[in-house]
């Protein structure tokens, strides 16, 4: 699962289709084994729409993605 923006997502998720073997390791980004767990504690730091979704190739293009919605405090 990886936090970003519909676009970089979108370009994200375009790079692991042409290399599917890549390794991540950043803040925004968790690697789950099927029915595993795994948790990504993020501060956000603006209000505004966020996505997330899973750039395992053709997953993301299957629909999963989802959207956060971060409220002024």
């Amino acid at each position: 699962m990886v936090i970003g923006t519909k676009w970089a997502l979108h370009e994200h998720a375009e790079l692991m289709t042409k290399f599917p073997g890549m390794e991540h390791d950043a803040p925004w980004m968790t690697h789950v084994a099927p029915g595993g767990m795994s948790e990504i504690i993020w501060t956000f730091n603006r209000p505004g729409r966020f996505e997330f979704a899973c750039l395992i190739p053709g997953h993301y293009q299957a629909g999963m993605i989802g959207t956060i919605i971060v409220s002024q405090a």
